[in-house]
């Protein structure tokens, strides 16, 4: 009976590290390369290796990404 009872708590524990895991896979969100064009408006960047047109698109951006990614994680715990 104990050995049933373990099996079965080693398989839930494996399980939810895979439910969370593919929760931080789904909301994470890695910054865009260097296109020329600002991702967050399309405005002309100043240089070619510039990511964002100017520091406010950046920060729209950053906020945008980090309600995204809460927004992942409290659906995903709400589904368990």
């Amino acid at each position: 009976m104990s050995r049933a009872i373990d099996m079965a708590s080693d398989r839930e524990m494996v399980e939810r590290d895979l439910a969370l895991a593919n929760i931080r896979a789904s909301a994470k969100r890695i910054t865009p390369l260097p296109t020329g064009l600002c991702p967050w408006c399309s405005d002309p960047t100043a240089a070619p290796d510039d990511v964002f047109c100017c520091t406010e698109c950046a920060k729209d951006w950053q906020e945008h990404n980090e309600r995204k990614q809460t927004a992942a994680r409290i659906n995903g715990m709400l589904r368990q």
